[in-house]
């Protein structure tokens, strides 16, 4: 992509490996937060969703995605990503991406894809023998105009603010609370322009997707009011599911309701599930993943 029309085209895009077909490697350089470690997680998952949809026909779209984390990647070097045909089915077609920097595998993802038009959609007088329902989004939130915004001074291509945490709650019969908290999240909205098709929609949430996503789980042990406090001396991504329930409800540019719960954390592991909503209340997209995270002692020095 020669001329771009929005920053976030920029973070997600990927041009050809010459002489080597279905292989792609990172357009701009790669991006991660400021005092982090290795490259941004959602960068890599959007990556392999982008590179998957270049070798897949124009009339369909992805459904979902299963990424693992191999190893760290140096944000100095360029990734490449080279895709498996695995399967085109009539309704269904199956993309494996490997991603790999220096000859090494970083990360590995299957993308599965489904034809426009294979999928009905229901209408109120045609719901007899569907199967509909999905959770609303979350009332008395703090509206994004008014919440507290996150990430000042990020130079990152997109902006979260703070819904609040909405509750503390325990599993019967034990003290040990699980989080649930909500966040706000959108591109600046001079980023994308209307005619932007699904799948640089779908790219770009996949993209924001990883923001603060296994944090959820540190929230659990966080006194009231106070964000992330418990500090950590290991924090890792393992791997990132992403169910896309609604490709065309997906304006990455408009404010999106993130809400992340963590219902098990033990043996250095945590994890930590995602809904989605656009600002109309769809339900576009439910994430999973699932990370190391290990509790800073007072003479440890962080590593995230």
């Amino acid at each position: 992509m020669e001329n771009y029309t929005i920053p976030i085209e920029k973070a997600v895009d990927l041009t050809p490996v010459p002489s080597q077909p279905d292989t792609f490697t990172n357009a701009q350089l790669l991006w991660s937060f400021v005092g982090g470690y290795g490259v941004y997680g959602g960068s890599t998952v959007a990556h392999c969703l982008v590179a998957a949809q270049k070798t897949i026909p124009s009339d369909c779209v992805a459904h979902s995605l299963h990424c693992s984390f191999v190893a760290p990647a140096n944000p100095k070097q360029p990734i490449e990503y080279r895709v498996e045909r695995t399967r085109d089915g009539k309704s269904f077609l199956t993309r494996t991406v490997h991603a790999t920097q220096k000859a090494k595998v970083i990360s590995a993802a299957i993308v599965n894809f489904v034809r426009a038009g294979t999928y009905s959609k229901s209408s109120d007088t045609d719901k007899a023998g569907r199967l509909e329902h999905e959770p609303k989004r979350p009332e008395g939130l703090t509206l994004p105009d008014q919440a507290e915004m996150d990430g000042k001074g990020i130079d990152g291509p997109f902006e979260t603010r703070w819904g609040e945490v909405l509750n503390r709650r325990s599993f019967p019969g034990s003290s040990r609370a699980w989080g649930l908290l909500a966040l706000w999240t959108c591109l600046d909205l001079r980023w994308m322009n209307r005619k932007t098709g699904p799948q640089v929609q779908l790219a770009a949430l996949s993209y924001m997707s990883d923001a603060y996503f296994i944090g959820a789980a540190v929230q659990v042990y966080d006194v009231p009011g106070q964000t992330f406090g418990t500090k950590m001396a290991m924090a890792a991504s393992l791997n990132h599911t992403i169910y896309f329930h609604h490709p065309d409800a997906v304006r990455a540019d408009e404010w999106m309701c993130s809400e992340r719960e963590s219902p098990w954390a033990g043996n250095d592991r945590a994890l930590v599930i995602q809904r989605i909503w656009s600002p109309e209340g769809i339900l576009v997209a439910t994430c999973v993943q699932e990370g190391v995270l290990r509790v800073q002692a007072p003479s440890e020095k962080v590593k995230l």
